[in-house]
């Protein structure tokens, strides 16, 4: 039984740095390019698109969560976002799939996924990815449980937002590869928050 731990433990951490290898190549193009929103980490820096006329966008520093290295928790990391108002939800997911340059946390989505549209009503945010979410999602139960947490819980920063509901291509889905629910809006993941 301990073998079987162990030999789980060592599978998934090859899964979640293989998916950080992936990331590299993905960092620069990883946002759907219809948002008038743009990210900023550390010293490197993006300009916003122009927005609507006359809104201006404000610079904001938002919490996003990435996995260790060794997908036993999520550790927030703060970025600067420049985004209007009404697309401060879909700067922050935009952010979160920019991936992190910390060595020691790694990205969990697929570098091909693409962000079609975030709204949020009545304290659910619906998160629309294009079917490359699910296509190319390689984890197992430890890295779909990493990939929703750290969205999950990267909105759920916004004090509006309670629940995270997933959609592919406009629809609501099951699972990403068999081990969440994802039928209904899942709340905070608080317990994969590392201190």
């Amino acid at each position: 039984m301990r073998l079987r731990n162990i030999l789980a433990i060592v599978l998934t951490v090859l899964c979640v740095a293989m998916l950080a290898g992936c990331d590299e190549q993905g960092k620069a193009g990883s946002g759907s390019g219809s948002s008038s929103a743009a990210v900023a980490s550390g010293s490197s820096s993006s300009s916003a698109s122009s927005g609507a006329a006359g809104q201006k966008a404000a610079t904001m520093d938002i919490s996003v969560y990435y996995p260790d290295v060794n997908a036993t928790g999520l550790v927030a990391v703060t970025k600067t976002v420049k985004a209007q108002e009404a697309d401060k939800y879909q700067a922050a997911v935009e952010a979160l799939l920019a991936g992190t340059d910390d060595k020691k946390l790694t990205a969990v989505f697929p570098k091909k996924a693409k962000l079609r549209k975030v709204s949020v009503s009545g304290g659910v945010a619906k998160v629309d990815f294009d079917k490359k979410l699910i296509s190319g999602f390689v984890g197992g139960s430890t890295g779909e449980e990493m990939l929703v947490g750290s969205l999950v819980n990267t909105l759920t920063e916004f004090p509006e937002i309670k629940k995270v509901q997933i959609l592919v291509e406009g629809k609501e889905i099951d699972s990403l590869s068999g081990h969440l629910d994802l039928s209904r809006p899942v709340e905070r993941m608080s317990e994969l928050i590392k201190k």
